[in-house]
């Protein structure tokens, strides 16, 4: 039995990104179905231990495909494929600015940096994602003002109640005309 076939068609970048492909592509799976999820009106009833308990299992392995997974992989990724270390640079101390003559660079700044700029990036939108999730699954199921107000009141019975009548005005008579001759 020889190793597992690697699905991913050997393009440019493409195999090498495997891993990082599969973990972004499992997240995106995984969030798809939380935002499914939270279309869906919350429950009259309490949650089962075994709801609770899938539902802990979920978020742990959406956490760390995003904390632990896609930037690990993304670091390797630039690490050996890129080849992105403290021996290539973006631009080197005294090198000049934008190319207009001008000014120098105060510093050095090498791929290495670039790699991890892009990993913090990686993480501030996973946190910035990770908040809005958790701020949107808390939400969901509260009806605003205007869909309470819409729903018809029921009795301790649970079946719907009259509407009151509306008040008559002073002008009519008998449910009649008003101002017709008998």
């Amino acid at each position: 039995m020889g190793p597992m076939a690697n699905l991913i068609p050997d393009w440019h970048f493409l195999r090498p990104a495997g891993r990082v492909i599969w973990a972004v592509l499992l997240l995106a799976i995984g969030l798809g179905i939380a935002f499914y999820l939270m279309k869906r009106p919350k429950p009259d009833r309490r949650a089962t231990w075994a709801e609770c308990m899938s539902g802990a299992v979920g978020v742990f392995a959406l956490m760390t495909l995003a904390y632990a997974i896609i930037p690990s992989e993304y670091i390797n990724f630039s690490d050996k494929y890129l080849q992105w270390d403290t021996t290539h640079f973006v631009f080197r101390t005294h090198q000049d600015m934008f190319g207009l003559g001008i000014v120098d660079w105060p510093f050095s700044m090498n791929k290495q940096a670039v790699r991890d700029i892009i990993v913090v990036g990686i993480y501030t939108v996973f946190f910035g994602l990770n908040l809005y999730m958790f701020s949107a699954w808390q939400k969901r199921g509260t009806d605003d003002a205007a869909a309470v107000a819409e729903k018809p009141k029921v009795s301790r019975f649970g079946r719907p109640l009259r509407r009151t009548r509306q008040p008559v005005s002073v002008g009519a008579t008998n449910g009649g005309s008003g101002g017709g001759a008998e």
